[in-house]
């Protein structure tokens, strides 16, 4: 008499190791599907190069930003530089016990590479008064950082392509260059 297979004796757990293989199997395809949309998501912001989405949708969106913080409309700015085509802010807010946060979040685009470089380093220079530094977010990513006491101020610039991102962010606590820095991270991923 032959022995019976292992699985047909262990009905039950063959049952269990089955289900969970299907479970990892199921959260494998899903976490492929999530990188797949999020190439797609960004894949028609650029054309030979040059970002051409309007910047409305390279700030931060809603559904980027965590419900513990107080999100204002995005607002459409002008500046008056050469190869500027449009930009938008928006302002970012967070009071948790004693402590708060105001992050002012910008996107500017302009029809060129080098006009968007020229504006960086324009701006770049207006703060580098202070001394200007490395955020630790790739390159063309530079900016300031303040420590008052129990306060703080950051400010950074990055360059993209034809895009300049710009964060500053206020706080009464130690997380001003943290939330300035994972507000860009969320912008700069984009382009």
């Amino acid at each position: 008499m032959s022995k019976k297979n292992w699985f047909k004796r262990h009905k039950i757990l063959s049952s269990i190791l089955g289900f969970f293989l299907l479970l990892i199997l199921i959260g494998m395809l899903n976490g492929v599907n999530d990188a797949v949309e999020n190439d797609m998501k960004y894949s028609g912001y650029s054309r030979n190069g040059l970002v051409t989405v309007n910047s409305n949708l390279l700030v931060p969106q809603d559904s980027e930003i965590d419900r513990i913080w107080k999100i204002n409309d995005i607002t459409f700015i002008t500046i008056n530089e050469t190869g500027f085509i449009e930009g938008a802010e928006r302002k970012i807010n967070k009071v948790k016990s004693l402590e708060s946060s105001h992050v002012i979040a910008r996107a500017y685009r302009f029809n060129s590479v080098e006009k968007a470089n020229q504006f960086y380093t324009q701006e770049k220079e207006k703060i580098n008064i202070r001394g200007v530094e490395e955020w630790g977010l790739g390159s063309n990513c530079f900016g300031i950082e303040k420590d008052v006491v129990l306060s703080g101020y950051a400010k950074c610039f990055c360059l993209r392509n034809n895009i300049v991102f710009y964060i500053e962010s206020v706080s009464n606590s130690y997380n001003y260059a943290s939330d300035g820095k994972e507000f860009m991270n969320i912008m700069i991923k984009k382009v």
